[in-house]
């Protein structure tokens, strides 16, 4: 049974015109495997750095009375 594929303005796919069944390929397979490690392994790498070099909280720092004055009436 053949079933007509269309694209988004209703036009009818060449493919499917054709006769030509689609079916992956295992190099497209591999390549989409290759891809996705690709993309989880520069993941890991941009948290490790965020976490290796910028702490989350920062040390805490305790103003003077002074400090907590002036800001209060700017």
């Amino acid at each position: 049974m053949l079933t007509e594929k269309f694209d988004a303005y209703g036009e009818v796919l060449p493919d499917s015109v054709a006769g030509k069944p689609e079916t992956a390929t295992a190099a497209a397979g591999m390549l989409g495997r290759v891809g996705q490690y690709a993309f989880w392994l520069l993941v890991v790498m941009i948290l490790s750095v965020r976490i290796v070099y910028y702490p989350a909280a920062p040390a805490f720092q305790v103003g003077t009375a002074i400090d907590a004055k002036h800001a209060a009436t700017r």
